[in-house]
Order: structure tokens, then sequence, then C-alpha cells
């Protein structure tokens, strides 16, 4: 009997680092999971920002070497890894653990592969053309209210047909 008690007990606690993780473990795990292609998009994005902003300083007269270090610094900050810390930060102070595990869980199915697939392809150029036809829509009215001429403005819309 104390050897059956025994099992449970030890049993029981080899699940119990599986039940008792915090809502920010489960939230880390999901950012793992999930924010890589994000990272991809963003980190050029911020690097891109902040080499703007040192020419922009630089052409003004404004930079110094402690506006380079801090650029320096900054991009090398933006790591995936506090990117993920950070965005688990969010997830875990907005969602519930359980909500997590959710969509841990979609993530992970059939469905979610397949969801994270097609959101993939949202980059390709000819899934954004309805974006690019409506602006050029609307950029023609207001040239021909203005009552410029159109004929740049044509040239680049052809592409977006």
């Amino acid at each position: 009997m104390r050897k059956l008690i025994l099992s449970l007990i030890l049993g029981a606690a080899s699940f119990a680092p599986a039940i008792a993780q915090t809502t920010r473990e489960v939230a880390y795990q999901l950012a793992e999971l999930a924010v890589d292609e994000s990272y991809k998009n963003v980190k050029p994005l911020m690097d891109g920002a902040f080499d703007n902003l040192l020419k922009e300083a630089i052409a003004k007269g404004h930079s110094d070497r402690s506006l380079e270090i801090f650029v320096e610094e900054v991009k090398n900050a933006f790591n995936r890894e506090n990117f993920i810390k950070v965005v688990a930060d969010v997830w875990a102070r907005e969602m519930t653990k359980e909500e997590l595990q959710q969509a841990i869980n979609f993530i992970q199915s059939p469905a979610g592969r397949k969801f994270s697939a097609v959101s993939q392809s949202m980059k390709e150029p000819k899934n954004l053309l309805p974006i690019f036809q409506d602006a050029c829509g609307r950029a023609r009215a207001r040239v021909m209210n203005v009552g410029a001429t159109s004929a740049n403005l044509d040239n680049i819309c052809n592409q977006f047909r």
C-alpha cells in the first residue's frame, strides 16, 4: 500500500511542472512559437528607422558619437530574444493562462499551421494588389481635381493591374 501511495505521489509530482506553469511561462511558450515572422518583418523596419534618425541628425549637424552609440545599442537590443520577452510580457498581462494555452493549441493544430502558412502569403505583392489599386484610383481622382498631369501616375499604377 505504501508503494502505491508513494507511486501516486511521485507520479503526481512529475505532472506538477506542467500544471504549475505560470501565465508568463505559457505566454513565453506562445511567443516562442508565434513571433518569428513578426520579428523578421519588424527588425529591418526598426533598424531602418534608427539608421534614418542618425542620417537626419548628421545632415542637420546634430549628431555626435553619443547618438551613434545609442543607435548601435538600440539595434543590438532589438534582438529576437528581447522581442519574444516583450511580446510574452504583453500577452501575459493581457491574456489569461487558459487563453494563451488555447492559442498554443491552435497554432499547433492543422488549422493553425495552415492559417500561419496562408498568412505568410500576404507578403506576396499579388495579394496586396487591391490596396494599391484602390490607392491608384483615389490618386487619379485627386490628380484630376487639382488639374495635374497623370502620366507618371498612370505609369506607376499600370504595374498594379
